[in-house]
């Protein structure tokens, strides 16, 4: 796919002499794109939870679900009433499994976002003689480092749940997208410039809308289904 799309230069030419250091080199840019391949399979499994969650058949709350004081030996007797909000609609069971699986990825995309970045100040501060200078790229790749961490803690809190998360790892993507897509070939200025390019700006953008158009029709159906009276 690299090979072939029309934003790269097929030719071979010699590496910039900021490139030239094999240890910096493969230390960074093997961290920094194994971040953004569990960051993709977070997106990846997040999407496959959104179409559940748009046209999968969702269950009403089953006795063993409900609080304590509702079934059991302690029903209560006479005309007892339920708040509607004490029973919501659920989700497909999937979306439980997905929804772990998506966690579990962004927190590797998380380990080694982190680690990628701080390899690339410590090779900064080699090459430019600083650990640290606001450059475009630099700014993306800590925008998407907090994005994730936001997404890990929120659903750790208890913040959102499933659908929440799935969420996230749509922003995510799309935050790495700007980090490597926007800085490399829609800015094209800083420090980085010698990774830039042109071309394929119209695409990326019309995925990223459709994407988020997905993401707000599966909230509507969501949010409709867990509103509904049980």
């Amino acid at each position: 796919l690299a090979c072939y799309a029309p934003i790269f230069d097929q030719n071979i030419s010699p590496l910039m002499p900021v490139l030239r250091h094999n240890f910096w080199l493969t230390s960074h840019v093997l961290t920094i794109t194994a971040s953004y391949g569990a960051g993709a399979l977070a997106w990846a499994l997040a999407n496959l939870a959104l179409t559940y969650y748009l046209f999968g058949r969702y269950r009403n709350p089953v006795a063993d679900t409900l609080p304590a004081d509702i079934v059991g030996e302690h029903r209560p007797a006479g005309n007892y009433y339920v708040l509607p909000e004490a029973l919501p609609r659920r989700a497909p069971e999937i979306c439980n499994t997905l929804g772990t699986y998506t966690y579990r990825s962004t927190q590797v995309a998380v380990l080694f976002l982190a680690a990628g970045t701080i390899l690339g100040a410590l090779w900064a501060d080699v090459s430019w003689g600083r650990f640290w200078g606001w450059d475009p790229k630099e700014v993306w790749a800590l925008v998407s480092l907090l994005i994730y961490l936001a997404v890990l803690h929120g659903r750790y809190a208890g913040w959102f749940g499933n659908f929440g998360l799935a969420v996230g790892s749509v922003l995510g993507a799309t935050s790495i997208l700007m980090a490597w897509y926007g800085v490399n070939y829609w800015i094209g200025s800083g420090k980085h410039s010698y990774g830039e390019g042109t071309g394929g700006l119209g695409w990326v953008f019309s995925a990223v809308v459709v994407n988020w158009a997905y993401v707000v029709a599966a909230a509507v159906r969501y949010h409709a289904e867990i509103r509904r009276h049980v």
